[in-house]
């Protein structure tokens, strides 16, 4: 049996993963699925202070106290930034790392730098713009979620997703992800799952620059952004064979 860490996306919170870890955890394998500070459960912690630091502190302090070791990271869109940070500060704990539609990045990239490299032009600058403009509206420096939508949610799903979803710092996107380089060189398998079924996507760009890379194996998934809501069969399966 596997011990799976599932960390979520920008504006969510553990509870996007329901369906997937009990699926898991029916077969058997131990999966957490943590909160990051100031969304989810934790939205009374909400602060325009918080970084991307933050969040990778919050992932890191969950695998300690659950004192896990050969762990499975799966970090949905956002949540690639923090488990790459993760992997880097517990190399020695993390077995494989699996990129659910999620940025990738390297020491000194922020996620608006990716977004930005990602995508044409002005479709990147209409994303960032709205991601600063929308902290601007507010005057907290907290943006507000993306509708469900625009990332191609099943209509069935969609009702749920806004309803938990809440606003997230601005500097949780702008912070780069500083990595000593520990966690690159001791995880061996990386998957990238693209979810295939919406556009406009970043993340075709994550896929294709790892496609045929050593150690990187590539899939895709015919739904919208949100896998683990729209396809959580499917991505237990997916995971379970990396157990």
């Amino acid at each position: 049996m596997a011990n799976f860490v599932l960390v979520h996306g920008a504006w969510h919170g553990g509870w996007c993963y329901r369906d997937t870890a009990r699926l898991l955890r029916m077969q058997g394998h131990t999966v957490i699925t943590p909160t990051h500070t100031g969304v989810g459960e934790r939205a009374h912690q909400a602060s325009e202070s918080i970084t991307l630091e933050t969040h990778v502190r919050d992932v890191v302090g969950a695998i300690e106290a659950e004192e896990l070791d050969d762990v499975i990271l799966c970090g949905h869109s956002y949540g690639g930034m923090v488990i790459t940070g993760v992997a880097d500060r517990l190399p020695n704990r993390v077995k494989a790392m699996v990129y659910l539609d999620a940025f990738v990045p390297k020491h000194g990239d922020s996620l608006i730098r990716l977004l930005d490299a990602a995508l044409p032009p002005e479709v990147a600058q209409a994303f960032i713009g709205g991601f600063r403009g929308s902290a601007q509206d507010r005057h907290t420096g907290m943006m507000a979620p993306i509708p469900a939508e625009m990332f191609g949610i099943k209509v069935e799903n969609r009702a749920w997703v806004e309803r938990r979803c809440v606003p997230q710092a601005l500097a949780t996107f702008e912070m780069p992800l500083l990595l000593s380089g520990g966690g690159n060189d001791t995880v061996k398998r990386r998957v990238y799952v693209l979810a295939d079924g919406w556009d406009p996507s970043p993340f075709r760009h994550f896929a294709s620059l790892h496609d045929g890379q050593p150690g990187w194996t590539v899939t895709k998934l015919p739904c919208s952004h949100d896998v683990m809501v729209d396809m959580p069969d499917a991505l237990a399966e997916l995971l379970a064979t990396l157990a």
